[in-house]
């Protein structure tokens, strides 16, 4: 049974978190469509046991999380279908734009090197340089010591620009041929 005022509440986490929360999913995917489903979904989880999250430190923190494990479920999928040679379905309908263009392709590619990063680097770069998070927010999101974040961070930080340097040759090489 939900607490009087509890819908308002969650009304107001709704409003507040929904951006973030979409742009964390969306960085994740590269795919706004898929984005929208999963943030919906966490949001639906986070309302699923608003009763206990609301009374929590970070209620968008909960979710938050909830979204991250989300996106990696569905980069699994994602995986199972390109391992047995299933077609992913498409993210556009009839008459909508397509999430291809240089703007999506660049989203693709990070999100590309950010699956290279071992979980806890990738989610220490998506709070800290995605999200805006402070070193010690972070920290205390993920649990760890905030010299572990610094470490992660500086780590994630030259992986990721290794990769994406090497992304972009291979792109502009084929570009050039």
């Amino acid at each position: 049974m939900t607490e009087p005022g509890a819908e308002e509440a969650y009304d107001a986490f709704f409003k507040a978190s929904w951006g973030r929360l979409q742009g964390q999913a969306f960085v994740l995917t590269g795919s706004m469509d898929q984005a929208q489903d999963l943030t919906q979904e966490a949001m639906v989880r986070a309302w699923a046991h608003w009763d206990r999250i609301s009374t929590f430190e970070s209620a968008e923190g909960w979710t938050r999380r909830v979204l991250h494990n989300l996106c990696i479920g569905s980069w699994r999928q994602a995986q199972v279908r390109k391992i047995s040679g299933q077609r992913p379905q498409s993210s556009t309908g009839p008459g909508e734009p397509s999430t291809t263009g240089a703007m999506a392709e660049d989203h693709m590619l990070l999100a590309g090197a950010l699956r290279q990063l071992p979980g806890d680097q990738a989610r220490a770069l998506l709070l800290h340089d995605g999200l805006g998070l402070t070193v010690a927010d972070t920290a205390r999101e993920i649990g760890v010591p905030e010299g572990t974040v610094k470490s992660w961070l500086s780590r994630a930080r030259k992986i990721v620009a290794a990769q994406l340097g090497d992304q972009l040759e291979t792109t502009h090489e084929g570009a050039e041929s």
